[in-house]
């Protein structure tokens, strides 16, 4: 169902119609932004996408990051340590894994 504009329209939907659901939790649109465990409750078995709030959540970090930078600012509250943002990135596991592939070639 595209946009169900209500928890009531979100109800009907999962109650009448067979098979997983897909919850799109788009910020500005139609549909109420609900939590997972509240989508659960009404009846969305499948899944949750919230396709913008990353993306905006990590635009405006960016934008507060470079008001700092331009101000002549510390960043420091912002961001992730060194050795942290390698790990996210995914850093330590390629280099852990580094010897086993040089060895191929």
């Amino acid at each position: 169902m595209e946009a169900p504009q209500s928890q009531e329209d979100m109800i009907r939907y999962c109650s009448e119609v067979d098979g997983p659901k897909l919850a799109n939790m788009l910020e500005g649109g139609l549909t109420p932004i609900l939590s997972p465990t509240l989508l659960k409750h009404l009846g969305y078995t499948g899944l949750a996408a919230y396709p913008l709030t990353l993306l905006s959540a990590s635009i405006k970090a960016m934008n507060s990051a470079l008001d700092l930078i331009k101000a002549g600012k510390d960043t420091e509250s912002l961001i992730l340590s060194f050795d942290q943002l390698q790990n996210e990135v995914g850093f330590n596991d390629y280099y852990s894994n580094l010897d086993k592939y040089k060895n191929l070639l």
